[in-house]
């Protein structure tokens, strides 16, 4: 079976014009290009990392807060409904927005 459309395309390609020196300065990378990577994926990693430790932190602290509030006639710690619901809608939107923000900025 042949590919005669195929045949044809690539005859046809064979007679194009290209400028392969044109080619060449627009996919190869310099030096500085390549070593511009580096350091920029070398620092989402560490940006990256850092957000994950100051979300860990934070959910942490909101979560104890919690806890607290749970045994508050043990260790007399006490919250209304009203502020626990503020405190844990308005830190998941923290960190939800947080996480969103840094990881588009990273990651783009």
């Amino acid at each position: 079976m042949h590919n005669t459309k195929l045949d044809k395309l690539l005859e046809e390609s064979k007679n194009l014009p290209f400028d392969t020196k044109k080619i060449d300065k627009d996919t190869v990378l310099t030096e500085q290009d390549v070593y511009d990577r580096v350091q920029d994926r070398y620092e989402r990693k560490k940006y990256a990392f850092r957000t994950f430790l100051f979300l860990c932190g934070f959910t942490g602290i909101i979560l104890l807060i919690i806890i607290a509030s749970g045994f508050s006639k043990a260790i007399n710690f006490n919250l209304s409904d009203s502020v626990l619901i503020a405190l844990i809608t308005s830190s998941l939107a923290t960190v939800v927005g947080i996480f969103i923000l840094v990881m588009r900025y990273l990651f783009k």
